[in-house]
């Protein structure tokens, strides 16, 4: 049994390396990397995870071993083996409705367009919670949506998204130990201005 289940969402393989839709990953890797944890390869869940203890709370960190477009058969998995209602999962992925490194939480329904939330949502149902962070718009009206998704940052992009990382893992951090409402309400105040 777990407190709580964070997943950032990606593609597995080298190739999606610092690319848009695997800004979930990017979240995760660096929140365990500062945590000094690793991951393990979960075969039987489909994903990779590691174990967070704060206190007397255990927090499940994953990213699914799936593609994009099945996550919710890991998050599915995971959420049935830890007990953990969809209440306690934190979502963390990209999102074209906003610049890069801004974000927004929050405990909305809906998928937003994207795949591997329209994904877990058809496993595990309404109540999970959705950090979505910015990768920015197409480049253009009429390129293909997963082509820009799959595109890689530029120089720029990426550094505007380690000066914002900082922030991101501080209100990731901020949902653990004070919840959904208090945070999605400092959160998204501050992300508007």
């Amino acid at each position: 049994m777990a407190d709580s289940l964070i997943i950032g969402l990606g593609n597995p393989g080298t190739e999606y390396d610092l690319t848009r839709h695997n800004l979930g990953f990017a979240v995760v890797n660096t929140f365990i990397s500062e945590k000094k944890l690793r991951w393990t390869l979960d075969k039987r869940h489909k994903a990779y995870t590691a174990k967070y203890s704060m206190d007397t709370k255990l927090v499940i960190l994953a990213k699914p071993a799936t593609y994009m477009n099945e996550s919710g058969t890991a998050v599915l998995k995971l959420c049935s083996y830890y007990k953990i209602p969809a209440t306690k999962v934190i979502i963390i992925y990209d999102d074209i409705a906003f610049p890069v490194g801004d974000f927004r939480i929050h405990g909305r329904e809906g998928t937003g367009g994207h795949n591997g939330v329209g994904d877990i949502l058809s496993k595990i149902g309404v109540g999970f919670i959705r950090y979505r962070i910015g990768i920015g718009g197409k480049f253009h009206p009429q390129m293909d949506l997963k082509d820009y998704v799959l595109s890689k940052f530029s120089t720029h992009e990426l550094q505007t998204l380690k000066d914002t990382m900082p922030k991101i893992l501080e209100y990731l951090q901020l949902l653990l130990d004070k919840g959904l409402e208090y945070t999605m309400n400092l959160a998204n105040r501050k992300s508007l201005g």
